[in-house]
């Protein structure tokens, strides 16, 4: 994916708190609620498989549908009440790509307490370094995990999936979580590229020129 080129509709999300982001067009959201989560699943797979013929890519489909859904649900147990997802396929095929933005409250330990809340874990980490996000202190991770649909997936059921983690301190007591993950191996490099600028887009809504933000996008080859 590259910068330039044809410039595409945007959306913008919103935490309660009045920070946003703009996405690329092709995004939608999932609730992570246990009422409304299959359903918005479901609706977001009809709209990605539009026209293909259901026996043709069925595999595909059940396994992207089990991966949703349990990537919602842990999104919700963590507290995350969105889930946002790519929809439309990209030269024809789906692509994986997900962002769950939560936020944390810091005790008295601060940043370096919520941080290391947020970024459990060090396996397959390949870059961890600060940042700087909508002027604030911020840090980026980028991982590599092998992983399957259950703990004991076979070997077939396992993929590769890249994670990009942003932790941001936007407040006294308050940082903002940005948690992106692909399974689209292949593409892991340029949806990294696009996930970054999508968190480079942070901003608050009353932000001078915060609604000329806009987003440009070619299509991956």
């Amino acid at each position: 994916m590259a910068t330039g080129g044809t410039q595409r509709s945007t959306r913008v999300v919103a935490d309660e708190h009045g920070w946003r982001l703009v996405l690329p067009a092709g995004w939608s959201s999932i609730s992570t609620s246990a009422e409304q989560r299959d359903a918005d699943v479901k609706r977001l797979l009809d709209r990605r498989f539009a026209g293909r013929a259901r026996d043709e890519l069925i595999r595909l489909r059940i396994d992207l549908d089990q991966r949703l859904k349990a990537d919602v649900a842990r999104a919700g147990e963590a507290g995350a009440t969105q889930v946002m997802a790519l929809v439309d396929p990209v030269d024809g095929l789906p692509v994986s790509a997900t962002l769950v933005v939560a936020e944390l409250t810091t005790t008295d330990d601060g940043f370096e307490d919520a941080l290391a809340r947020a970024l459990r874990g060090d396996a397959g980490v390949l870059e961890v370094g600060a940042v700087e996000v909508a002027g604030r202190s911020a840090v980026r991770r980028r991982r590599r995990l092998l992983e399957g649909l259950e703990p004991d997936a076979p070997e077939e059921q396992r993929l590769w999936h890249t994670h990009l983690d942003y932790v941001i301190a936007v407040g006294d007591d308050t940082v903002l979580v940005l948690t992106f993950v692909t399974s689209t191996d292949p593409l892991a490099d340029p949806l990294v590229a696009v996930f970054d600028s999508i968190a480079q887009s942070l901003h608050r809504a009353d932000e001078p020129g915060a609604g000329a933000l806009a987003w440009e996008t070619t299509p991956l080859s």
